[in-house]
């Protein structure tokens, strides 16, 4: 395809035709191991594909340390800029003609070949600009390439956390001298559900944006505005000169300390904490693996690069804006900051705050909902009232339940857990959150659970005494529920002992919109029809093995 322009923005997307160069190796290499066979137990699955990445993680790794030339790296930044404005273009629901996915890994490999550009010794030259412009074609074959290479990478990797998360999902076959992986039925319908159901969540996604206040502790105890750190940002976009994004930030450094006489430690750890450099740079194989790794170029918009044996620094305008961006809504609120900057006590107070009090921002929007559809509700219940002042304390017993509210019309007490969890986007990291509920926050819930079933009369005596003058609601006989409420979407929601509700499901709930899809799956070889129901995945392995 070449390279694209789409709201005068330039695109480069991966060439599918590498598909005869690269796949062939793979093929031979599942081939010279298993012979013409498909292979569907699932640790022999996982192995192969793992043998599979870790092939290309190498190619990739290789191809991309052919090329020595400063300014491709700067012609792949430029594109990642492009892509970032692309993006936002995306959030307001403007269609960019493109496939989305094939859009969406392309910047993911970009961000990886930014990164791995920091561990190699670069060469520049007079007229970045000129090169780039005589290399166009050249550069563009390249990143096709290395496009390719890597999509495979990702798409290789989300099957194999797929085959870890529901091993009988999926396959491989090799026929025909050609590797196929597959993924059984009915896992195409329920994967593809689950791919077009999560972003109906993510506009309720409740975001802890925590920069202003970061920019307050900065100024009040480091002696520096956050706005002079940033400033050759906007040096950016006023002077022609920086368009480019290559810089050096150790005169920028020495200028800030010469002028405001500020906390030298701070302002070095400040920006060695947004810089990839080749000491921190992960591997190829984790980069593509661990996307939210704090080392990753998503939260450090400086790259290092080493370029005719002197130090640069490549740095953009919307890199800067979306990495402080996420900072502030994906990491601090989870206890998440550059480790550069964990030896400043008022930072790390700071996150640590910022931490203990975000899931307020997901309580909050959900207790504004009961109000208005005023369902008997409580939250942070710490011990339950009773009249005679002997209050029932359940803090130091099961733990405290974040909401608690009341069904009348259909007769259900809801002990709801809060639980912010970080947006991802890949079954990598799904399967990260996936255990954590499956391994610790479900145990949590039931045994809140349990002790509201066995309590009833003292939950009942709690609500008649903060709703003195409404509440005759009579509990003995209500079926007692917990769920799980959730900031972003994730895979556990399709599959959990619990249901988990993001904002938008519990509006529906409320509203008396909530259904479950149901599945039904044909059989081909006998024609058998099958229910499949929530959860989803353990219903697949029950009833169809």
């Amino acid at each position: 395809m070449g390279l694209i322009r789409i709201h005068n923005k330039k695109v480069v997307l991966a060439n599918a035709d590498y598909k005869h160069k690269y796949w062939p190796i793979l093929s031979n290499l599942v081939f010279e191991k298993f012979g013409p066979t498909q292979i569907n137990e699932p640790n022999a699955v996982q192995e192969t594909l793992k043998e599979c990445f870790f092939t290309l993680c190498k190619i990739f790794e290789e191809k991309l340390s052919e090329e020595k030339r400063a300014s491709f790296y700067i012609f792949c930044h430029n594109l990642h800029e492009d892509s970032i404005d692309l993006w936002r273009l995306q959030t307001q629901n403007i269609p960019l003609g493109i496939n989305e996915e094939e859009f969406a890994s392309s910047r993911r490999v970009l961000k990886i070949i930014l990164e791995q550009s920091t561990k190699l010794d670069l060469v520049g030259t007079p007229n970045f600009f000129y090169e780039m412009r005589e290399n166009l074609e050249t550069y563009v074959d390249l990143l096709e390439e290395l496009l390719y290479i890597g999509s495979w990478c990702l798409v290789i990797s989300e099957n194999t956390a797929r085959s870890q998360l529901f091993e009988t999902s999926t396959g491989i076959q090799v026929i025909d001298d050609e590797l196929n992986i597959l993924t059984h039925q009915p896992y195409p319908e329920l994967f593809k559900y689950v791919f077009y159901d999560m972003p109906r969540h993510s506009s309720k996604v409740a975001l802890s944006d925590s920069m202003i206040e970061f920019k307050t502790i900065v100024e009040d105890n480091y002696g520096v505005k956050y706005d002079d750190l940033a400033s050759f940002i906007n040096q950016q976009l006023q002077s022609p000169i920086y368009r480019l994004g290559l810089t050096k930030i150790e005169p920028l450094k020495n200028e800030i300390l010469k002028e405001l006489k500020c906390d030298e430690d701070f302002i070095n750890d400040f920006y060695a904490g947004l810089t990839v450099t080749k000491d921190n740079c992960l591997s190829i194989e984790k980069c593509f693996l661990n996307n939210q790794s704090e080392f990753r170029f998503t939260y450090r918009p400086i790259l290092e690069l080493n370029v005719d044996g002197q130090i640069y620094n490549l740095i953009g305008y919307n890199k800067w804006l979306e990495s402080m961006s996420l900072l502030s809504t994906n990491a601090f609120p989870f206890g998440l900051y550059p480790t550069e900057w964990k030896r400043h006590q008022k930072i790390k107070e700071f996150v640590q705050k910022t931490d203990n009090t975000h899931d307020k921002i997901l309580e909050e929007p959900i207790i504004n909902i009961l109000k208005e559809k005023s369902f008997f509700n409580d939250s942070n219940v710490e011990s339950f009232e009773q009249p005679n002042g002997q209050n029932v304390n359940i803090k130091n017993s099961v733990g405290d339940i974040d909401i608690l509210f009341i069904d009348v019309d259909f007769e259900l007490i809801y002990v709801c857990e809060c639980k912010h969890n970080r947006s991802r986007h890949d079954m990598n990291n799904w399967r990260r959150d996936y255990s954590n509920f499956k391994e610790k926050y479900e145990s949590q819930l039931e045994r809140k659970v349990d002790w509201v079933t066995q309590n009833k009369n003292i939950v009942e005596t709690h609500f008649e005494q903060i709703y003195p003058e409404h509440f005759k609601v009579k509990l003995a006989d209500y079926e007692v529920r917990g769920i799980f409420i959730i900031n972003a979407p994730t895979v556990y929601m399709y599959n959990g002992k619990y249901r988990a509700m993001t904002i938008t499901d519990i509006n529906d709930l409320l509203e008396r919109k909530y259904n479950d899809v149901k599945f039904e799956f044909t059989n081909e070889s006998n024609g058998e029809v099958t229910l499949i129901e929530y959860p989803y995945f353990d219903n697949v392995k029950e009833k169809l093995g």
